[in-house]
């Protein structure tokens, strides 16, 4: 075998961009960082200088994802005055988000997430609008939890905006 160059530009974010394309397709039991060396023709261990184990990669693009889902959910948030219709726009954020990338949001459900800060705004906002809305540090973490409990039972159960949206609305006048 010919020796690989180990030097490339940018190969952390190469493995990454790899990485993820690994994970949407096939799951991230199926993640090899030895498949990526293949992919990306560098050896493994021009890999493991980047990443040492398969685990410090994961935790890498589970911030990616993260930080992708967070700005899923504030993307066309701000376009309406009304809390409730920005809360609406969330939900179709986040639910469209889970049907063009279903191994993500199951690798994103694997650990805990805090409520995201738009959210957490966006329950303030609301709070404000509807005076029967539970306070904002009760009403966020159940509508999260909701949120989450939902994109769970996607691949089994289908859920429209509406349906969600109206469950939600249910929700903040218990």
């Amino acid at each position: 075998m010919a020796k690989q160059p180990y030097h490339r530009k940018n190969l952390a974010a190469a493995i990454q961009q790899q990485a993820r394309q690994q994970l949407e397709e096939s799951g991230v039991e199926q993640l090899s960082l030895r498949q990526i060396a293949r992919f990306l023709a560098v050896t493994p261990a021009a890999v493991y200088r980047h990443f040492p184990d398969k685990a410090s990669l994961l935790a890498a693009l589970r911030v990616e994802f993260q930080e992708e889902l967070a700005a899923t959910l504030r993307e066309g948030v701000l376009d309406s005055p009304n809390a409730a219709a920005m809360l609406r726009r969330m939900v179709t954020n986040i639910l469209t988000y889970a049907q063009e990338h279903p191994q993500a949001i199951a690798f994103f459900l694997r650990t805990p997430s805090a409520v995201p800060q738009s959210l957490q705004t966006v329950v303030a906002l609301l709070a404000a609008q509807q005076p029967d809305t539970p306070p904002v540090g009760r009403a966020a973490p159940a509508i999260w939890t909701f949120l989450l409990g939902t994109l769970v039972q996607l691949p089994v159960q289908s859920a429209t905006v509406e349906e969600v949206t109206t469950q939600l609305m249910r929700l903040l006048r218990a």
